[in-house]
């Protein structure tokens, strides 16, 4: 089988062409239908697979139920290979979208091989403490949201929601009532020499602008506090799913547990039958 294909893989890339050429040898072809499962998240992983032909997408449940597609993969596209490494449970469940063709590497295929090149597990040892180390950088540069939307926030917008805020204000109230009380009484009391005589045209012309430019801040502010909302939102998605997940595989842990307990007391209630006789 063709070992130019296990060389595109980060986790292979290393590797000697001998060494690619010998875990080529490992692989072994499976043809799957269309909208068939391939994994299923919560399982306990073996094997390791490289699309050499057709789709296949990677979901997860929400916290409804129903599947989110995290990625949809090509030809040349790998998956699985966590599960490789430690033998865990799957993180997600992959199915596939047209018929594809698979190229698969069990687990036990790939310990034999390791056992046989030790220097092969070093460079696959080198490349996941890259991975660990890129990852662990990405996360020390992680900003919250808000804040890098503010700071890409133009000046003019910023100072849009700090008058609606203003507007929005007590002393802003007040202050307006002062003003027209002043305005009215002012005009009231200087008779026919008064500026803006009954009905206070000017008064009125004067707070039609206000609240003109008032409404259009106000917007400007409803507009930010949606986007800050929707990613609100998309941040409880994203923790609620991670919940669900966490807790699907607390659960299949408790079961693993009770079936290893169930097994001890059958045995021990088994031994315990023997001596009595």
């Amino acid at each position: 089988m063709d070992h130019s294909v296990l060389s595109k893989i980060p986790l292979f890339a290393k590797l000697s062409e001998a060494e690619l050429a010998e875990l080529a040898g490992y692989l072994r072809q499976q043809d799957v239908e269309a909208q068939h499962p391939i994994v299923w998240i919560g399982e306990v992983g073996t094997e390791f697979y490289i699309i050499q032909h057709g789709q296949a997408a990677v979901v997860v449940p929400d916290e409804s139920g129903n599947e989110v597609t995290l990625s949809v993969l090509g030809p040349g596209q790998f998956f699985g290979e966590i599960s490789l490494i430690d033998g865990g449970v799957r993180t997600a469940t992959v199915r596939t979208i047209t018929p594809a063709t698979l190229l698969v590497l069990g687990r036990d295929e790939f310990h034999q091989f390791i056992r046989k090149h030790p220097s092969a597990a070093i460079q696959m040892l080198t490349i996941l403490g890259q991975r660990q180390r890129e990852t662990l950088d990405k996360l020390r540069g992680i900003k919250n949201v808000n804040q890098v939307v503010d700071e890409r926030t133009p000046g003019w917008r910023k100072i849009s929601l700090i008058v609606a805020s203003m507007t929005a204000s007590e002393a802003f109230i007040l202050l307006n009532i002062a003003f027209f009380a002043f305005w009215i009484v002012a005009n009231i009391l200087r008779g026919q020499n008064a500026i803006d005589p009954f009905p206070f045209g000017l008064l009125g012309f004067i707070v039609s602008i206000e609240s003109l430019f008032i409404s259009l801040f106000v917007l400007i502010s409803q507009n930010r506090e949606g986007d800050r909302n929707r990613i609100q939102a998309d941040q409880d998605y994203q923790v609620n799913r991670k919940a669900h997940l966490e807790v699907m595989g607390l659960h299949q842990k408790m079961d693993r547990i009770l079936t290893k307990l169930n097994s001890v007391e059958s045995a021990q209630a088994g031994g315990q039958a023997d001596s009595d006789r």
